[in-house]
């Protein structure tokens, strides 16, 4: 039953746009051939509220800068005709390219009834009553227009309670057409309640645009209503100059420019609703239908460029029928179709596609920033944002294939539902999916250019093999350095537990022996020589656990630590200082050693080389790092300086669990060494 409903909507539907389409042609083309005899005519009093007509003020002045009449009427009417053909012609490409689609049917039909509308002549119409039926349901098919602005571009009312204003101003459409007279005939109410409700109406079609761009989803959303608002302003200001310019007297000439400009501005509008609608709608027939409105734009145009060429050289020469001025006009209009021809189609293609027009923009851009980027943990973001800002696109993300699962490792935008996943493939294997806020990537690009999606996403694909490999290097390495510092603490425990009590044990057994009676002299002093060697291998055993890691470490945990360790120069010639922010959480063994030992080694030579008198040691947190400081005021490094050992033992450090070591000359007031080590967790 729901399907059967369906089938004769759309039936109606496609009944009514042949009908439409019909009564608009029979009116246009019955009023074009009256309306050139009408205008040769000056009107006075009443008949002068057709705007299209010249008093007689009005055609002196024509006359008087060598325009006819006949020049006046000859270049309105093809007016006229430019201005119906631009509204017919994209109602008709609508209705082919999307005929299947009820809002791009429903489009169709509007834009036809309002562009005929607003070709005719009210009085030529008016005096065929045979015709009156005709134009009045053509009339409120075009008077449809507030309904369809609460509904552009996708069909929906945003937000939903804008669908009683819409209502309100249908209603009040349906009383002036079909029920005249009654309570429901905004004519018959007072003229300041009438005029309030319209311009209400109008403030809400302004809202709801401003609401639909502020909540867009995507860039192509923002991109056709700005479009739209630009077409839609074009011909505010045109009417709006047509309506001042009439006040300023009876001026032929000024009001012959007017029109044109009318015209002109007016001619964007059907264009710029087209585009959009069957972007929203029908987006894979965009393409046809980009190519097909910029030869009906052009030529419209061009038709539009050659009347005003010809009447200003016209004008200028004081001759209208001169066969120098139609050669020449035509000339001009050769010369300017190509370029013209090829602005116009990368408009359409911006509107359609965004910046994307020439894609090796893209692949260039991206390879660019790729060579400037130098650390992997930056490298995705920064492909997910070229490829989003390159292809306007809302949201792109990376997911990357790390121990059998896929990780998000880069994001750009906020996600939205509309997305599409391409995995990115190497030998046969995935290795990460490119994630994008759009149905089809191939969309973004022009359709003789969607080969170069591949190449774009073989950039991605080696782009992301090359972080994968690092981070599996860099987890190999944390495993490593991981099992090393598991191994130290193990032997610095065997050492200080076995061998050290061992040794310390055999030291007492000694001790009870020396100090036995009647032990022989010579004995003795053996027994006393082979204590002193133990007590050496005992204090170096002590040192060689104190090397593997620093007791302090895990007895007090890292400031402590440090703490303890400048507190072993109070007295010295040089002050050590810490400061430090609080770390509620438990870091690596493998960085707090090398944090450790870098800040040791750094005061060291502090104390032994800067000759300063202070030394401050800073320790702080951001998200991914510990951040470590140690400045001095002393005589700074010397500029043919070679690096000892200690230098090339904090880099080697800080490198090992891939950290960042900088040291700073502070031009003779000393020497600023800054250290990043990442913060890894415990079990890792």
């Amino acid at each position: 039953m729901k399907r059967r409903f369906s089938g004769l909507l759309d039936l109606l539907s496609h009944g009514a746009w042949w009908y439409i389409t019909v009564i608009s042609v029979a009116l246009f083309v019955y009023s074009e051939t009256k309306v050139y005899d009408l205008l040769l005519n000056v009107c006075s009093g009443e008949e002068c509220q057709d705007l299209f007509l010249l008093t007689a003020e009005e055609a002196q002045s024509l006359l008087s800068f060598g325009m006819s009449m006949s020049f006046y009427s000859g270049i309105l009417v093809v007016l006229l005709l430019i201005q119906f053909l631009s509204f017919f012609v994209v109602g008709t490409l609508l209705y082919v390219y999307g005929m299947r689609d009820r809002i791009c049917l429903y489009t169709s039909i509007l834009l036809i009834s309002t562009g005929t509308i607003m070709s005719i002549s009210m009085p030529i119409i008016t005096e065929a009553p045979h015709l009156d039926s005709f134009f009045k349901v053509e009339s409120f098919v075009g008077d449809l227009y507030l309904f369809f602005f609460f509904l552009f571009p996708d069909g929906r009312f945003r937000p939903k309670w804008l669908l009683y204003p819409a209502l309100i101003g249908l209603v009040g459409n349906i009383g002036i057409y079909f029920l005249p007279g009654s309570l429901i005939d905004p004519t018959t109410w007072p003229i300041a309640v009438r005029s309030g409700i319209w311009i209400s109406l109008h403030a809400f079609v302004i809202y709801s645009q401003i609401y639909r761009y502020r909540h867009a989803e995507t860039k192509q959303s923002k991109r056709q209503i700005r479009w739209f608002a630009v077409s839609l302003s074009g011909f505010i200001l045109s009417v709006l100059s047509l309506l001042i310019f009439s006040t300023f007297g009876d001026n032929g000439l000024l009001k012959l420019f007017m029109w044109f400009v009318y015209y002109l501005a007016l001619l964007f509008m059907p264009f710029s609703i087209g585009i959009a609608i069957l972007e929203q709608r029908q987006r894979h027939l965009s393409v046809l239908f980009s190519r097909t409105i910029v030869y009906s734009f052009v030529t419209l145009f061009v038709m539009g460029v050659y009347v005003l060429i010809v009447g200003s050289l016209g004008f200028l020469l004081n001759d209208q029928n001169n066969i120098f001025i139609s050669l020449l006009a035509t000339g001009i209009v050769a010369i300017l179709f190509q370029p013209l021809r090829t602005k116009i189609q990368h408009s359409v293609n911006t509107l359609v596609y965004g910046d994307c027009e020439d894609p090796y923009k893209i692949l260039s851009s991206l390879t660019q920033r790729l060579e400037l980027t130098m650390t992997n943990s930056s490298v995705l973001y920064t492909i997910v944002e070229e490829v989003a800002k390159a292809l306007k696109l809302p949201f792109a993300a990376i997911e990357m294939e790390l121990g059998g699962n896929f990780e998000r490792v880069a994001v750009f935008g906020e996600e939205l539902q509309v997305r599409s996943e391409f995995p990115l493939k190497l030998k046969g294997e995935c290795i990460g999916i490119l994630i994008v806020g759009a149905r089809s990537l191939q969309e973004t690009l022009p359709p003789d250019k969607v080969y170069l999606l591949n190449d774009l996403l073989r950039q991605v694909t080696v782009a992301v093999q090359t972080v994968r490999i690092t981070s599996e290097l860099k987890r190999s390495r944390i495993k490593l350095v991981s099992f090393r510092e598991e191994e130290r603490r193990r032997l610095r425990r065997d050492l200080h537990d076995g061998l050290g009590a061992s040794l310390a044990s055999i030291s007492l057994g000694m001790d009870n022996l020396v100090f036995q009676n009647g032990v022989d002299l010579a004995v003795k002093n053996r027994l006393l020589e082979l204590q002193g060697n133990l007590r050496t291998a005992i204090a170096e055993i002590r040192q060689l656990v104190y090397n593997l890691r620093p007791p302090a470490l895990d007895e007090l945990g890292l400031i402590f630590a440090l703490d303890e360790l400048c507190r072993q120069y109070e007295g010295s010639s040089i002050k050590v200082s810490l400061e430090a922010s609080e770390i509620d959480f438990p870091l690596h063994p493998a960085i707090e050693v090398a944090a450790y030992r870098i800040v040791q080694e750094a005061v060291t030579n502090a104390g032994k080389h800067s000759k300063g008198s202070y030394c401050k040691v800073t320790l702080g947190l951001d998200e991914s790092s510990l951040i470590m400081t140690i400045e001095d005021n002393g005589v700074g490094l010397k500029e043919d300086r070679k690096n000892g050992i200690g230098l090339h033992s904090m880099r080697e450090r800080s490198e090992e669990v891939d950290g960042q070591f900088l040291i700073k000359n502070n031009n003779g007031l000393g020497t600023t060494i800054e250290v990043r080590l990442p913060l890894w967790a415990e079990g890792e």
